[in-house]
């Protein structure tokens, strides 16, 4: 009985918040519908500009580090190599 209560409250908050969305969803478009269209290719290319300089920053600081490594090295000198057959079991 209390089961069922809670799955009945989690859906009326379920549907709740998409139809809160829905009417969101629907001011922003309506506010974006009624700009002109010169204002809406602004923002469209601001954010264009935006976004090219951080992927050119990314990829320039990624370039720049590549060779700035400043991690020990590892050291493989402990390590044996393995004697495997053509089963891969290391019996001899």
């Amino acid at each position: 009985m209390k089961e069922n209560r809670i799955r009945k409250t989690a859906w009326r908050l379920f549907w709740s918040l998409r139809d809160k969305r829905k009417q969101m969803t629907k001011s922003a478009k309506d506010r974006l519908e009624s700009l002109p269209h010169r204002t809406k290719r602004r923002i469209v290319l601001g954010m264009l500009a935006v976004f090219a300089v951080l992927a050119l920053y990314t990829f320039g600081k990624a370039v720049y580090d590549i060779g700035r490594d400043e991690s020990p090295t590892i050291e493989t000198g402990h390590i044996k190599p393995l004697n495997v057959n053509a089963y891969g079991t290391d019996e001899d």
